[in-house]
């Protein structure tokens, strides 16, 4: 499996704007490569396109398979991200997406943002000053600091991920071309 940034597309439907004959040669060897190779491309989900340079669209990042390794792996999904801070977008290949991501408990972080709440040195001498062993104590600080961390931040994973997604819902947009709805300022900012 060969899975990331090919400069080069399979079918025209993956380009959008603009042509070049040393473009289309490449495309034209990129082919030829796959069917030697006997590869299949597993497909994707997310905007079409995974690249962009100005008013040209293109789908130059993919995965590409033999056909014994789409056997083992028949469920195997590709999906594309925000492109956030590149012009290319993030590629994320799930060999079992039905299977939802086990998300373990994570383990107890200190956090460099307590440091500037004006109540953090409070939490900890109340959290310290228990009248426990010092285990006890490290226990009971812990605890008190997820609550406080909850309460006064609240859960940053949770509006990182929503904000992500919400970003992801405006580059897919942006990606099927131009989009009145979200102006040219926006476009040329995301650029």
């Amino acid at each position: 499996m060969l899975m990331g940034d090919f400069n080069a597309v399979l079918f025209n439907h993956e380009r959008s704007r603009g042509r070049g004959t040393s473009v289309l040669r490449g495309d034209n060897a990129f082919r030829n490569c796959i069917n030697q190779c006997q590869l299949v491309d597993l497909g994707f989900n997310g905007a079409p396109f995974t690249w962009r340079r100005g008013n040209l669209f293109e789908r130059l990042d993919r995965a590409l398979a033999s056909y014994d390794w789409r056997v083992l792996f028949p469920e195997a999904l590709i999906s594309y991200f925000n492109p956030l801070k590149s012009d290319h977008c993030p590629i994320l290949l799930r060999l079992r997406p039905d299977q939802p991501m086990r998300h373990s408990r994570r383990p107890f972080r200190f956090e460099a943002a307590w440091l500037t709440h004006e109540d953090f040195p409070n939490i900890i001498q109340n959290g310290w000053n228990a009248k426990d062993n010092w285990i006890q104590r490290i226990g009971h600080t812990k605890k008190i600091l997820m609550d406080w961390n909850k309460s006064s931040f609240g859960n940053v994973f949770y509006a990182k991920q929503r904000l992500l997604r919400r970003l992801n819902g405006i580059a897919r947009e942006l990606f099927l071309g131009p989009n009145h709805f979200f102006g040219e300022t926006l476009v040329q900012a995301m650029v």
